[in-house]
């Protein structure tokens, strides 16, 4: 039986709690406010295993905000004067000890935590201190794949984040935009990994000449509304290319290229111009 994640068990009997469920060796109980009105003996059901305030394994219906070895942005609902409780999507709330807690705690605040199962207690519990479950890329990652990111902390030349719930990664000045609030997930690409110690470059924007190609048509109206011209060209600064385009000036200088050898702009010193 794994406590902290979801499994498919075997409704084995009934009884005036609730639901026994199966694994085939051990049996817990899904509380009768979770059973599903249509569940028989021998049905299987997908539920989340946990346990309850006396430390038993229990199943509940309820989908929490996250699982044994995710991470993810949590609100804190009590500190006592063992730890803190985050509220984590149960009915009983999620218990971080003083000592995982990477800066202090207070009620109210919410903050980025990894969760997992605590092998002494076997109490699903949650830990601050990220950078002790983070590793550099061990080969699984290529530039150009396609990855979850969450959002962990905010320095002036680099965003530092958390890929597919595994990886450490920064995403540079140049290559986000929109809101990358703390805590907030994204789809993002793997733009570099250093060949020294696996540390990853992570983008917004898909990776590769095909995905430059499809900023062509936002490019080509752009110029349209600004009435066949943009004072704007491969010699500008990459904070205006930036701020008009939400590109790097490497994609830029790609895009712009490829147009100018279709023969669909001109370029001047200082902009571009639909020919």
């Amino acid at each position: 039986m794994r406590i902290g994640e979801y499994q498919n068990l075997i409704v084995k009997r009934e009884s005036p709690y609730g639901l026994y469920l199966s694994d085939g060796e051990t049996d817990i109980l899904l509380p009768e406010n979770q059973c599903p009105d249509d569940a028989l003996v021998g049905n299987s059901l997908k539920v989340f295993v946990y346990t309850d305030s006396e430390d038993r394994m229990i199943a509940t219906r309820m989908k929490p905000l996250a699982v044994v070895g995710e991470f993810a942005m949590l609100k804190v609902v009590s500190i006592t004067g063992a730890g803190a409780f985050f509220d984590w999507g149960l009915q009983k709330d999620l218990f971080c000890p003083f000592k995982e807690q990477h800066y202090e705690l207070r009620e109210g605040e919410s903050a980025v935590v990894r969760v997992y199962l605590d092998t002494a207690s076997k109490r699903v519990v949650c830990s601050t201190r990220l950078t002790k479950f983070l590793y550099p890329n061990d080969g699984d990652l290529e530039v150009g794949d396609s990855v979850k990111i969450i959002v962990v902390h905010h320095l002036p030349e680099f965003i530092s984040v958390i890929i597919d719930h595994q990886y450490k990664g920064a995403m540079f000045s140049d290559e986000w935009f929109g809101d990358l609030s703390i805590g907030s997930s994204h789809r993002a690409y793997v733009k570099k990994i250093r060949q020294d110690d696996g540390g990853i470059a992570i983008s917004l924007r898909p990776q590769g000449y095909e995905a430059v190609l499809g900023e062509r048509e936002r490019l080509i109206k752009a110029l349209r509304d600004n009435g066949g011209m943009l004072p704007v060209s491969d010699r500008s600064s990459p904070e205006e290319i930036h701020r008009r385009f939400g590109l790097s000036k490497g994609a830029f200088k790609k895009l712009v290229g490829s147009l100018y050898k279709e023969g669909i702009i001109s370029l001047g010193r200082g902009d571009i111009r639909l020919k």
